[in-house]
């Protein structure tokens, strides 16, 4: 991400915290899914996978979101059973991670639901799985959408994006 976009998360998160700052970003990204012509998008703030999307293509992904400031996420159980569901209604398992670090952009690693266990996962065990033409649609997308709404999240935080979410919600 370029040096104004890590300022304009940055001073989302130095104002609301680090636990909305993570229901922040993923709202973010539900939004930049929508906005790089994602054709279905839903994203749930409470339970379950975080977001589910359907790309321009027709592939049907279950996004699990990630933030950190470290060079690693966290994968809970409870994130793999919520994959594993969706799985059986034909979505592949996608997990978005962010490095909160100028210069980092979106990982989407598609891991095998076979394959994904709780724990600790490198970044860089991520790259293995990445899906890059999601990447090269969502990267530039994710900082024009920050751009674009940091001073509607900086006002009324979450409730900014909950409203342009609604506006754009597509119902199946």
């Amino acid at each position: 991400m370029k040096i104004d976009t890590f300022e304009h998360l940055e001073r989302i998160r130095n104002k609301f915290g680090p636990g909305i700052f993570g229901k922040i970003i993923q709202k973010l990204l539900a939004l930049t899914f929508s906005d790089a012509g994602f054709l279905y998008m839903v994203e749930r703030g409470v339970q379950g996978v975080d977001i589910d999307v359907t790309s321009p293509c027709g592939m049907r992904y279950a996004v699990e979101v990630k933030t950190t400031d470290a060079d690693r996420i966290t994968i809970s159980q409870d994130n793999i059973e919520a994959l594993k569901d969706r799985t059986h209604d034909g979505y592949i398992p996608l997990i978005a991670a962010l490095r909160m670090q100028p210069f980092e952009d979106w990982i989407m690693a598609s891991i095998p639901i076979s394959r994904l266990q709780k724990g600790t996962y490198l970044l860089s065990r991520l790259r293995a799985y990445r899906v890059k033409d999601i990447e090269s649609l969502i990267c530039p997308a994710f900082e024009a959408a920050t751009k674009k709404h940091s001073l509607g999240v900086l006002s009324k935080g979450e409730d900014y994006l909950r409203e342009i979410l609604a506006q754009k919600r597509n119902i199946p």
